[in-house]
């Protein structure tokens, strides 16, 4: 029912935008906040784990002059690329140090070198007892994944995402895949010392 409560919602403001004749000059985005689990990695409600159900998200964006419709990218994309995108939709520069980046040469089919990785965290808090004590930094690539957990020995994870995108196989204690663990946290390095 909140699923259809919200297709419905946004058919009235597309309809209201198009009879106003505002809705091809009008960016239209659609995302929503991070999905719960329903049965994977034998977990149900909780939501705030790095694992692939939570960390990807829809995101959706018309606006016929400069979005193909129809249009899939592959690329990486994260939340904090929307402020950078939408800022320059409306003919703005987006201030220096801001993170992220902006959307539109994906748009237009032009993004030739692309973010290769990104890091994920959660810190621990008493609100949610199920995962207290569960804080960690995570990195995703573009074929992997390594979470690293802060108050948890010898609970690391990693994941190779080609040949196991559901996150079943850890390989964090596989001698053959110490290359990619050790690449893996120097990733996880080089992103967290870049982080404010």
């Amino acid at each position: 029912e909140m699923l259809v409560g919200v297709d419905d919602s946004l058919g009235r403001i597309l309809a209201a935008l198009e009879k106003a004749g505002a809705l091809d000059g009008t960016v239209v985005v659609f995302t929503s906040d991070h999905g719960y689990f329903y049965g994977e990695h034998g977990l149900n409600e909780e939501r705030r784990l790095a694992y692939e159900e939570t960390i990807r998200i829809p995101l959706l964006v018309r606006y016929p002059s400069r979005v193909k419709a129809g249009s899939v990218a592959s690329q990486m994309v994260l939340t904090i690329d929307l402020a950078p995108t939408l800022m320059e939709l409306a003919g703005l520069t987006p201030p220096s140090g801001m993170q992220g980046r902006s959307l539109s040469p994906i748009f237009g089919g032009t993004a030739a070198a692309w973010r290769e990785s990104f890091l994920v965290e959660y810190y621990s808090d008493t609100v949610f007892p199920r995962i207290l004590k569960m804080g960690y930094s995570a990195v995703r690539t573009t074929t992997a994944k390594y979470i690293e957990y802060r108050d948890l020995a010898g609970m690391n994870e990693l994941y190779d995402l080609d040949a196991d995108p559901y996150e079943e196989h850890n390989l964090i204690a596989s001698p053959a895949a110490a290359p990619l663990a050790k690449a893996m946290q120097g990733e996880l390095a080089r992103l967290t010392r870049r982080t404010p």
